[in-house]
């Protein structure tokens, strides 16, 4: 992910002053060993030194999509990470003619900071490897308001002498866990409150699942007839074999299911399961 966000960084650069870059890049540690990288080039310098996770920008709740086998497919939004380069230009002596390094270091922040400006995410055409087509967009800041502490932090830390510099931030979006596929869900509670009582005066719960036969894989049944024992409440399931119940309280509940060429499937569940998974099985 850094990797690419560094490719990245150098494609965005490509973009704009052409293919042959008219500067060296770099993206080492600025201490104060560090020098330009030929005598000939200017040297742009990226150095990533700060990661940390954006909170403002981050979901929490996971994203859901049923797919067409009556599955659901979870997942989880992914982390907002914000990297943090310090830009800063290197001139060796005998690059321009009659015009100071620190001129020729200042003339080369000014292009690099109106290149970048233009660009408040990074743009598609730019993303290399994992980050290619990545949504949603990448923003980026290219200035703070005020630095001042953070840039003398830097250079002390660093232990470099204290240069003019751009702070370039961008933030990726990161997935850290895998996609996870399930049954169609299936549970859901409703509280309802008494307001002269101070306390909770019902409960409702949802529950949902589906009616399948017991091959391998199961198939799902339609237009099976699904009762609730203790509410008496029944449905039928869909061409998918979903059924949902509204209504019922938590505790020790039976499920039937019924269908033509089928045995009956009967099944005791506490509401709420654990796992979730309120299915039937029917077996011919």
């Amino acid at each position: 992910m850094i990797d690419d966000l560094d490719l990245s960084i150098e494609a965005l650069l490509t973009m704009e002053f052409g293919g042959a870059l008219p500067f060296d890049l770099s993206f080492a540690i600025p201490d104060k060993t560090f020098a330009p990288v030929s005598g000939s080039k200017n040297t742009l310098n990226c150095y990533l030194y700060d990661i940390r996770e954006d909170r403002e920008l981050r979901r929490t709740d996971p994203i859901l999509a049923r797919q067409p086998d009556g599955t659901v497919q979870k997942q989880y939004p992914p982390a907002r990470v914000r990297l943090a380069y310090c830009i800063t230009a290197w001139s060796p002596a005998t690059v321009s003619v009659e015009i100071a390094p620190a001129q020729d270091e200042h003339k080369l922040l000014s292009d690099v900071l109106r290149a970048l400006l233009k660009y408040p995410t990074l743009p598609p055409s730019a993303l290399k490897g994992s980050l290619a087509g990545q949504q949603p967009p990448l923003p980026t800041t290219v200035i703070l308001p005020d630095t001042d502490k953070i840039v003398s932090d830097f250079w002390t830390a660093v232990g470099g002498q204290l240069r003019p510099s751009l702070d370039y931030r961008v933030t990726l979006s990161l997935t850290y866990l895998d996609l996870v596929t399930g049954p169609m869900v299936t549970m859901q509670s409703s509280t309802f409150l008494q307001s002269d009582l101070g306390g909770p005066s019902d409960e409702w719960i949802q529950i949902g699942g589906q009616v399948l036969d017991n091959g391998l894989p199961p198939n799902p049944i339609p237009n099976a007839w699904v009762r609730a024992d203790a509410t008496g409440q029944t449905a039928v399931s869909d061409a998918l074999g979903r059924f949902v119940f509204v209504g019922l309280k938590r505790g020790p509940q039976t499920i039937r299911a019924r269908a033509v060429g089928f045995k009956d499937g009967i099944r005791n569940i506490n509401i709420p399961e654990p796992a979730g998974d309120y299915n039937i099985v029917v077996s011919p």
